[in-house]
């Protein structure tokens, strides 16, 4: 069976419009700044044009077209001329879209999809189980905060003076004799444009260490008891004799 032209036409018109774009996820702290970077180019760019959704955003041509800014990027937008990196300042959920970039009058392969997020709350480590003390066999701890503005958000816990090692929302800790002497667990927020940790929070399952009991007193022997009587007899003998010479 022969395969038509029509169809590796297609084949080719589809490979080229793949490798034509790439999509680049870019996140943006709303009130923040974002920043965009072209791709690099070899000779001296003479051209720019960046684009949100298709309509201008800003433009800029050597010796034709000063460099300008477009609707509500004027005012909060800087474009370098030399490198074409351009910084959007005061960012807001509505600048979320595909950003593209025009250079030498040369559309780039990349395109960036930027989204907005919020930066993550202050978490807070509390208690999952009603009932969570030193004679439970096992706790578990939860990181809480409210993060559906916050987008992808990554989770860290932190044993006493530990490292910080990423782990999911909950952390199950078991009453051993290592988790007894903890004093404290700390959890950490981190999304792409911030982090932020919890205040420690104290081990439910804490144990004050126990020592061993220091030795006990040495006895006085039954003999040392004894002698003592007898030496002050002699003392008390002697001054007599003493006395009754002196006499």
């Amino acid at each position: 069976m022969k395969t038509s032209a029509g169809f590796w036409l297609l084949a080719v018109l589809l490979v080229a419009a793949t490798s034509f774009s790439q999509t680049v996820e870019k996140y943006f702290k709303v009130g923040g700044t974002l920043q965009l970077s072209p791709q690099p180019v070899s000779a001296e760019i003479t051209s720019i044009v960046w684009k949100c959704d298709k309509n201008l955003l800003a433009e800029w041509v050597k010796d034709l077209i000063e460099l300008t800014y477009y609707s509500k990027f004027k005012g909060r937008t800087n474009l370098n001329t030399t490198t074409g990196v351009l910084e959007i300042r005061n960012m807001t959920a509505e600048d979320t879209g595909l950003y593209s970039v025009e250079i030498n009058n040369q559309v780039q392969s990349w395109v960036y999809q930027t989204v907005a997020m919020e930066a993550v709350p202050q978490p807070v480590v509390s208690v999952r189980l009603l009932v969570c003390s030193s004679a439970s066999k096992s706790c578990t701890l939860s990181c809480d905060g409210n993060v559906s503005a916050a987008g992808p958000v990554e989770y860290f816990w932190k044993i006493g003076d530990g490292e910080w090692k990423q782990s999911g929302t909950n952390m199950e800790i078991i009453n051993n004799e290592e988790t007894q002497h903890v004093t404290n667990f700390t959890c950490r927020m981190k999304n792409p444009v911030s982090e932020r940790d919890s205040k420690p929070l104290p081990n439910p399952l804490f144990q004050i260490p126990s020592f061993p009991s220091s030795s006990s007193p040495t006895t006085v022997s039954d003999d040392t008891e004894s002698e003592a009587p007898v030496t002050l007899g002699v003392v008390i003998g002697s001054l007599a004799t003493v006395v009754a010479f002196c006499l």
